[in-house]
C-alpha cells in the first residue's frame, strides 16, 4: 500500500465563500432555487470520500463538538434521509485527528477513534501521516487548517463543489495566495442538484509530477 494522499473537499458558493459572518451557512440557502429542494448530491459525494478514508482531520473545538453532536442526533433519527444516517455511521466510526489547542480529553471521550493534535503540531503530523501506508487522509471543510497546510506544501488534491448559490458576502475560501499550481484531474455535474465539481491536483512548486 502506497503512502497517502491529503485531500480537501469543501464546498463554496458562485462568489467563493466559505461562510457567512456569522460562521454559518443557512443564509446562503435563502434564495436557493427551487428546482434543487431536497437534493443530496453533496451528501453522496463526501460519504463516497470518506468510505475510502483511513482517517477524518478536523479543526478547532467548537467546530469539532458541533459536528459530533449534530452526527450523533442524525444517526439515530428516522426521519433523517439514507445517505445522512449512513454519513454518520461514517463520521462517527472513522479515526478522527481534531487540530485544537482549547479541546481536551473530557471534550472527545464520548467519541471513539478521536486523538488531538496541538496546533502547533499538526503541520509536522500530517506530513507524518503521509508518509504511512493507507488509503488517505480526509479534511471536510476546515478552512484554516487547510489553508495552512496547502502553504505548507501538504495538500495533494482539492475538491471543491460549487453550489448554485450567492452569498454576496462572508468569508471567502481562501486566506491568501498559497505558492501553488493547480492541474485539472476531473469535473462533475449533478443536474438535480445543480452542484459541479472541480477537482484538482495541487503541486507545491508549480512544476507538477
Amino acid at each position: 500500500m502506497s503512502a497517502q494522499k491529503l485531500i480537501v473537499c469543501n464546498f463554496v458558493t458562485v462568489d467563493g465563500r466559505y461562510e457567512d459572518d456569522d460562521h454559518d451557512i443557512i443564509s446562503f440557502f435563502e434564495h436557493q432555487h427551487p428546482d434543487y429542494d431536497g437534493a443530496d448530491s453533496f451528501d453522496f459525494y463526501t460519504a463516497e470520500l470518506l468510505e475510502n478514508s483511513d482517517t477524518l482531520l478536523l479543526a478547532g473545538r467548537r467546530s469539532f463538538l458541533g459536528n459530533m453532536e449534530y452526527w450523533s442526533g442524525v444517526r439515530g433519527n428516522p426521519q433523517a434521509t439514507a445517505i445522512r444516517r449512513e454519513f454518520a455511521d461514517l463520521i462517527l466510526d472513522v479515526d478522527k485527528v481534531v487540530v485544537s489547542d482549547t479541546i481536551t480529553r473530557e471534550d472527545i471521550a464520548p467519541y471513539s477513534n478521536t486523538r488531538i493534535v496541538r496546533i502547533a503540531d499538526a503541520r509536522s503530523m500530517v506530513a507524518a501521516m503521509k508518509e504511512t501506508p493507507g488509503r488517505g487522509i480526509l479534511i471536510l471543510l476546515g478552512r484554516v487548517l487547510w489553508n495552512d497546510l496547502m502553504h505548507a506544501g501538504l495538500v495533494d488534491e482539492l475538491h471543491l463543489v460549487t453550489f448554485p448559490l450567492i452569498a454576496g458576502g462572508g468569508v471567502s475560501l481562501f486566506d491568501s495566495r498559497p505558492p501553488v499550481a493547480l492541474r485539472l484531474l476531473e469535473t462533475r455535474v449533478w443536474e438535480e442538484s445543480g452542484n459541479v465539481l472541480m477537482r484538482w491536483r495541487v503541486d507545491p512548486d508549480g512544476r507538477g509530477a
